[in-house]
């Protein structure tokens, strides 16, 4: 088959995998046989000029701090917010991470997550340029300090991630498994964990130990792992209307997927983009739906974007209560302020055509059913 005739956003730097470092490209590199498009060598050389200084940083990163992450304990134990892709947990994120009592993993932390420790104090005064002010897909604010999905350095971390399949969409289908890990092979779970638990200790130790807010969406398909290592971590799930949650996704891809690839994709791509969509979210959905009951109730929360957006801090209140999470008085009065800042924001107005209902109804039926959604859309 052969490729699309115009390709997009050639010459975007915001590839997830910059920050990695040079043996662990490398490696990624080879595990896709070194195809990379001419169209894209320049993003391979960007990527593999920031790959030396990530390595040489990292090494004496573990150097200096290896032995107090060995001996480091998580606790208190994350907090994690459960969704698909557009659904609301960024806002969840950006509302819950601004607790004082809590952090977050920042951009700058998931960009570069073997070095930030040693280099967060300098480099993003040296690099904040390189940052738009928002993202490309929406109008959420962007920064080094922002917070992020910790999944864009577990990429980098160790390669067990289905965001790679959006740098090398012909070998997508050999990254699907690691949505859920319930094919994967049990020396790659437990890379995982461990990989997860180090970045989680590095993140809590630049801030002093306190809580960590996750929020990455392939999580939603990994409660039995989770709950493996943090039995008695607090959960979050928010949820959208199918249809806004599949035609926003499908709007983020179109400028995500054009500034990660290495490999120009084939002309029918929009289609494979719909269907890696419905096939990646299916799984998601059936993973969190069937485990969800697996988490404490006491532990849980469950909330739809609509009842949330607009009513935070009623919903706040109540996660806090629940979870008796200390200092609720004074956060919420502080995070009032914040989202009095967020009045104006625009979202994104989504198409949603009858060939997409269609799509979205037959393959995300189980969402449909389980959250009361009705079929028709206005």
């Amino acid at each position: 088959m052969g490729r699309v005739a115009k390709v997009l956003k050639r010459w975007s730097t915001d590839q997830l995998i910059t920050g990695i470092e040079f043996q662990d490209w490398f490696q990624m590199l080879a595990k896709n046989g070194y195809k990379v498009d001419p169209t894209y060598l320049h993003r391979a050389a960007w990527i593999t000029g920031w790959s030396m200084p990530a390595a040489v940083f990292g090494r004496m990163e573990d150097a200096l701090y290896g032995r107090q992450l060995a001996a480091m304990e998580v606790d208190p134990e994350p907090l994690f917010l459960l969704g698909h892709w557009r659904s609301g947990t960024t806002h969840l994120h950006n509302c819950i991470g601004r607790d004082p009592n809590h952090t977050f993993p920042t951009v700058f932390q998931v960009v570069f997550p073997t070095c930030f420790l040693s280099t967060e104090k300098f480099l993003p005064d040296l690099t904040g340029n390189l940052l738009g002010e928002t993202r490309t897909y929406d109008n959420v604010k962007q920064g080094w300090h922002e917070a992020a999905e910790d999944e864009i350095a577990l990429a980098k971390l160790h390669g067990l991630s289905p965001y790679i399949s959006f740098m090398f969409p012909e070998n997508a289908a050999r990254y699907e498994r690691y949505v859920d890990f319930d094919e994967a092979s049990e020396a790659e779970r437990r890379k995982w964990k461990d990989t997860f638990m180090y970045f989680l200790k590095k993140v809590m130790l630049s801030a002093g130990g306190k809580r960590v807010i996750i929020k990455s969406c392939t999580h939603s398909a990994r409660i039995p792992l989770l709950l493996d290592m943090f039995p008695n971590a607090k959960f979050v799930h928010i949820h959208r209307n199918p249809y806004e949650v599949f035609s926003s996704t499908l709007h983020m891809r179109s400028h995500t997927d054009w500034e990660n690839f290495f490999q120009v994709p084939e002309e029918n791509y929009e289609g494979q983009r719909m269907e890696q969509t419905a096939i990646t979210g299916q799984r998601i959905y059936e993973r969190l739906i069937g485990d969800r009951h697996l988490i404490p109730e006491q532990n849980f929360y469950e909330v739809a974007y609509d009842d949330f957006a607009g009513n935070e801090l009623e919903h706040l209140d109540a996660i806090y209560r629940k979870f008796n999470l200390p200092d609720r008085e004074a956060y919420l009065e502080s995070i009032s302020e914040y989202l009095a800042s967020l009045k104006g924001y625009q979202r994104n107005k989504l198409k949603i055509d009858e060939d997409l209902k269609e799509l979205v109804y037959d393959r995300w039926r189980l969402v449909f059913d389980t959250f009361g959604y009705p079929r028709d859309y206005p």
